[in-house]
């Protein structure tokens, strides 16, 4: 097995967290207002982490106890027992909140078609949920091992989810056809979570050996062991917007970060670009008063990458997004030796 010694020597571990986290179970990242979200599994409540690393209470109150959260939009949902509720992102008013008398619901995520999917951690199942309707149903069902953290695969147009067993193994399920098949039977013990970064590669989460591992985007080479030393790493998310890989360690109520979590888009953003209009239906004009700039990145809310676009060194640039799906996204420039120089958001409108 691979070590890569690059992500250690850049890990940031926060453990002073006591009395604020409480079984942290799950974490994702709220690009919009710029904060990490945890789901406290052991006192119902979803924290915040700002971008100075401040922890603070965002919603309190759940019941039953929230464990799998996956931000879409202008609203984060979690898993709660048997239920999937849903809290606005600046209010954090209940905003959804469907029973599907499930038994124990753990991970969730979402495709580009208005869907959650959350895998049923007891009655080995997975559901999916139409957001606009609140429609929902058995997607598939008779799975040999206890689904756990699940993941939107837009690639090959599937889920992929991690099992908490001996042996544990890591599976695919079809969009098209709601078919299952083995990816890989790993050598693990009860995986927890999995996460996806734009390049295709995916990291998993074990209790049994607490640590991370990172796969290519079809399972086929070696793991890389990541980090290790943890406590029962929980449901993880990847950063595409900072290159960060964020884990709740449940077993002693703390946060690893692996990857460049110190700098925060408020940060970057100081670096003098600038795009307009926004919203836009059409075009997007890019400036940058400090460096030229060589190549562009849009990456949409589930950070997946909508468009790439190497341009001639400029400190000026227009790009069509005229084809781009409504919704909220994320602009990131590169300089022509490839250094990040700058984070927008902008909004697509029709």
């Amino acid at each position: 097995m691979k070590k890569n010694s690059l992500f250690i020597s850049f890990l940031f571990l926060y453990s002073l967290y006591f009395g604020q986290l409480n079984g942290p179970e799950s974490i994702d990242f709220d690009p919009v207002n710029n904060r990490y979200l945890i789901a406290n599994s052991s006192n119902g409540k979803i924290m915040q982490r700002s971008s100075n690393g401040t922890i603070s209470q965002f919603v309190g109150g759940i019941s039953p106890n929230p464990y799998g959260i996956e931000v879409v939009g202008t609203t984060v949902y979690a898993c709660c027992s048997g239920k999937v509720l849903g809290f606005d992102l600046t209010t954090g008013l209940q905003v959804f909140s469907v029973n599907l008398g499930a038994t124990f619901l753990n991970g969730i995520t979402h495709d580009n078609s208005g869907n959650l999917f959350v895998t049923d951690f007891s009655a080995k199942k997975i559901y999916r949920i139409n957001i606009a309707t609140q429609a929902f149903y058995v997607f598939a069902q008779s799975l040999t091992q206890s689904p756990n953290g699940i993941i939107y695969d837009a690639p090959s147009n599937s889920l992929v989810f991690v099992s908490w067993s001996s042996s544990a193994k890591i599976k695919r399920c079809s969009l098209a056809d709601s078919t299952v098949t083995t990816i890989l039977t790993t050598s693990y013990t009860n995986i927890d979570g999995i996460a996806r970064k734009a390049n295709g590669d995916f990291y998993i989460s074990t209790w049994g050996t607490n640590s991370v591992y990172k796969y290519n985007n079809d399972f086929t080479t070696t793991p890389t062991l990541i980090v290790s030393g943890l406590s029962s790493p929980a449901d993880i998310y990847y950063n595409d917007l900072t290159d960060t890989l964020a884990i709740p360690n449940s077993g002693n109520n703390t946060l690893t970060f692996v990857g460049q979590s110190t700098v925060s888009l408020l940060e970057q953003n100081a670096s003098g670009v600038s795009i307009f209009p926004n919203p836009s239906a059409n075009f997007l004009f890019l400036t940058s008063s400090k460096n030229q700039i060589a190549r562009i990145e849009l990456i949409n809310e589930s950070g997946i990458i909508s468009g790439i676009y190497p341009v001639e060194d400029s400190f000026e640039v227009n790009i069509d997004v005229k084809n781009l799906q409504k919704g909220t996204y994320f602009v990131r420039l590169y300089d022509k030796k490839q250094i990040l120089i700058g984070i927008e958001r902008f909004v697509k409108v029709n």
